[in-house]
């Protein structure tokens, strides 16, 4: 697929602004170590065209999974099938378009394996009205393992705790003693609870449990409010803010534990970088940022998944912010562009002194100035890529309860039903029966690798 100039923010913005190879979009990159200069990035959804022939996303084939294998700044894109007919990278058991199928979460590699929790995604029969979010919700936790070198699945079953409310694995980071399983519900269909307007909804608040170092096979012990506990029900938020979702996925970097956040996920326009001294806080917010103001085509554009890349560049923090269009049949379709990540720098900040300990409430107040199913018609513009130059900032106080600031409309990112299951009819809910274990099996499809691209 070719190679990035560099790893900073700017250089990988340029480099996922252009078509790369077989791939013309994608979204949620979810970024781990493999050793050495390789790393295995897994997108949530994605558009192949080997042909090379599509300019538009639903003339592309639509897959529900794939996976780009990083080798210092180059890539090589992986997945399952044909180039004719391409297949998800993890479909273990199966997955059931437009019904059923699986998205990335946290993982790392241990022993030689890496280990990754997928959240199985089922479709919701009624789909909810513009302003209540996206027609889907996670209902089981699994773990599966991959071989480091040649990234054969070696295993996929649920996980030790395989529950979606919260998905514990959401994100996945180690200290010297303990690997810490960060739990969000994930939850993007509000309709399931009320509608937006009945907030502060489930996915603002962020869980953690923890295993031993490495031992992903056992059942964690969960966070309290203040120790830990072998009891599920005695877990206890050690995030809870914003209205709509709080999507942290920490990361302990350079001996610090960092997180980012899209402030309330696809209705939200600011990211937040927190830091904190131990994985269950205090996080206190360093920089609150407009992500508006730094995308490209605004009036036109989502911006959502806010992601920390696993390593530094220019001393600061790299991170991946995933787009897509209001409107993406027509906005988005078009214009693959819109599609893509982008990426933005941030301060690597230590945390400040310990404060006396306070307890705070989630936000009870929506915001004012969303508007359900507005649409826009603003022309398109050129997307810019981002600086990578990381702004001056100001320590600002601790806070769980920052109030909502101005929201956007949400936006489908699936392709039509020719393509892949979001802008379809309202699927119809499907009761599938499967095995509950995949073992280390040679019958197994093996993963495919694209032929990079010239």
């Amino acid at each position: 697929m070719g190679c990035a100039a560099g790893l900073d923010a700017g250089s990988l913005s340029a480099f996922f602004a252009e078509r790369l190879g077989p791939l013309l979009g994608a979204d949620y990159p979810h970024v781990y170590p493999l050793g050495g200069d390789r790393h295995l990035w897994l997108f949530q959804d994605g558009f192949i065209d080997h042909g090379g022939t599509a300019t538009r996303l639903d003339q592309a084939s639509f897959i529900h999974n794939l996976a780009l294998e990083q080798r210092g700044r180059c890539f090589s894109l992986l997945h399952r099938g044909t180039a004719t007919r391409p297949q998800s990278f993890e479909a273990a058991i199966g997955e059931h378009p437009p019904s059923w199928w699986f998205w990335p979460l946290g993982g790392e590699v241990i022993d030689g394996r890496l280990f990754v929790f997928w959240a199985e995604m089922d479709a919701d029969a009624q789909q909810p009205v513009a302003g209540d979010g996206l027609g889907w919700h996670p209902v089981r936790t699994w773990l599966a393992t991959y071989d480091v070198t040649t990234l054969a699945r070696l295993s996929f079953a649920p996980a030790p705790q395989p529950g979606a409310e919260p998905l514990y694995g959401y994100g996945v980071a180690s200290d010297h003693e303990f690997t810490y399983l960060f739990g969000n519900t994930f939850e993007q269909n509000l309709a399931r609870h009320g509608g937006f307007w009945r907030g502060p909804h489930s996915a603002t608040r962020m869980w953690l449990a923890r295993v031993p170092r490495g031992r992903l096979d056992l059942t964690p012990e969960y966070r309290t409010s203040d120790g830990w506990s072998s009891d599920p029900a005695a877990a206890r938020p050690i995030s809870e803010r914003f209205w709509a979702e709080n999507p942290m996925q920490p990361r302990l970097i350079d001996g610090l534990w960092q997180s980012v956040a899209k402030v309330d996920g696809y209705w939200g326009e600011e990211l937040v970088i927190d830091v904190a001294p131990n994985p269950w806080g205090p996080w206190t917010t360093v920089e609150r940022r407009d992500l508006w103001a730094l995308a490209g085509e605004r009036r036109l554009i989502n911006t959502y998944h806010a992601y920390l890349m696993p390593w530094s560049a220019g001393g600061g923090l790299v991170i991946s912010v995933s787009q897509n269009a209001r409107f993406m049949d027509r906005d988005g379709f078009p214009h693959p562009h819109r599609y893509r990540p982008m990426f933005v720098a941030g301060p690597i900040i230590a945390p400040p002194p310990p404060a006396p300990p306070t307890t705070a409430a989630p936000s009870t107040t929506p915001p004012t100035t969303i508007a359900p199913g507005t649409s826009t018609s603003a022309p398109p513009t050129t997307l810019a890529p981002t600086s990578t130059t990381a702004p001056t900032t100001t320590v600002l106080p601790t806070t769980t309860t920052a109030p909502p600031t101005t929201l956007s409309t949400t936006t489908t990112t699936a392709p039509p039903t020719t393509a892949a299951p979001t802008t379809s009819a309202p699927a119809t809910s499907t009761s599938v029966s499967v095995a509950t274990t995949i073992p280390s099996s040679t019958s197994v499809a093996p993963i495919t690798t694209a032929t990079p691209a010239a």
